[in-house]
């Protein structure tokens, strides 16, 4: 994340509300989409994870719609888009409001090199609005600067966007549809050399490729995954650690505990004690 991801907690006031609908879907074959006309001040983010597609703005300009790239669309007329059906777009989806303040709006296209974190934001945007809707939590402030932290990031990038910077090759894309399939589901998609096979490489050009796009080795980005997820977990849900270590894929419990203590500085079982005290503190201050 850069300066500008960090600019709406400096300023206090995100400037943007979220709207429903809110959410992050692989589309049916059949998808299509036209904007609505009539949502004068509705906003939209596409996060595109998956497949491949075009957008049409209210201008005539034609958009592919590759995994990496994001689409800010305007209440400014109509938007419409369609996709492969033998290969549908994965979108993560936001709609929103500009209030009063200095939120910035970045352009239709977007790519940034830090993909990762606008994916991981997005996510967490998309469970925040969840858990509001099912009256779980009061999230609609955080969730707004959450998302006035993606459209600073994504401001941020298209400023400083080099032509080089895109990724332009099919490798590309499918290394980074590969990614999110990893984000989604770890312990299926653990395996270096099945990732390689999967985009019909060897793994040390994958490797190279991956490092490329994402800055580490993919057997570095699957490890990191694996263990945030289940953090997670441990902090969020009372599942046991041997049930946690066997939907990841671990072996064994101490193996995932050798891993998880190297990589957090703390075991799995403190981390899990640690999150139920605070969850309880928190409890107690709003009694």
């Amino acid at each position: 994340m850069n300066e500008r991801a960090a600019r709406a907690s400096e300023t206090g006031e995100p400037g943007v509300e979220l709207r429903a609908p809110v959410g992050r879907i692989r589309c049916d074959p059949g998808w299509s989409f036209v904007s609505d006309p009539a949502k004068h001040d509705n906003y939209r983010i596409w996060l595109i994870w998956a497949g491949e597609g075009e957008l049409v703005t209210s201008g005539g300009e034609h958009i592919a719609l590759l995994p990496g790239v994001t689409c800010v669309m305007r209440p400014d007329g109509i938007y419409r888009a369609q996709h492969n059906p033998a290969n549908p777009l994965g979108v993560t989806f936001l709609n929103y409001a500009y209030e009063a303040g200095d939120a910035p709006l970045p352009p239709v296209w977007c790519w940034t090199p830090d993909f990762l974190f606008i994916d991981a934001v997005t996510r967490k945007v998309v469970q925040l609005h969840a858990a509001e809707l099912a009256g779980l939590a009061a999230n609609g402030r955080r969730s707004a600067m959450l998302l006035r932290a993606v459209l600073d990031e994504l401001q941020g990038a298209a400023l400083q966007l080099q032509p080089g910077d895109v990724p332009s090759s099919r490798l590309d894309r499918d290394v980074i549809e590969l990614a999110n399939k990893v984000l989604e589901m770890p312990a299926e998609h653990d395996d270096v050399s099945e990732l390689a096979g999967a985009v019909f490489r060897s793994r040390s050009h994958f490797t190279r490729t991956f490092r490329r796009i994402y800055g580490v080795s993919p057997a570095s980005f699957v490890k990191s995954t694996k263990l945030l997820k289940a953090r997670n977990l441990l902090q969020t849900t009372s599942m046991s650690i041997g049930e946690i270590c066997s939907i990841l894929g671990y072996s064994t419990t101490q193996y995932f505990s050798r891993q998880y203590k190297s990589y957090f500085a703390t075991t799995p079982g403190e981390d899990r004690r640690r999150a139920q005290h605070n969850t309880q503190t928190n409890e107690e201050e709003t009694i």
